[in-house]
């Protein structure tokens, strides 16, 4: 799924953000409650994983942040949509 020759990114939906923002690190690597800086350098704090059988409140937003988009097209990246 991931390979060295491509940028993969990931929209996710900062804790307090109504808005999706694209970052290059793997979701899963950090710890919920650190914080992260999106494409746009706007800092996101990671939310904290929804419990097993519940669908995450973040699914149902779809709209993304100007600034993410026009790097991630700028750069050709692999996007991925990632819910916690």
């Amino acid at each position: 799924m991931f390979h060295r020759d491509r940028v993969d990114v990931f929209w996710i939906v900062g804790a307090g953000f109504r808005i999706r923002h694209a970052m290059s690190t793997l979701p899963g690597a950090i710890c919920a409650g650190d914080w992260e800086a999106a494409l746009c350098a706007t800092w996101l704090k990671i939310p904290t994983a929804t419990p097993y059988g519940r669908e995450p409140a973040s699914t149902a937003i779809t709209e993304r942040c100007t600034e993410c988009t026009a790097e991630v097209t700028r750069g050709g990246f692999r996007e991925h949509v990632w819910d916690y």
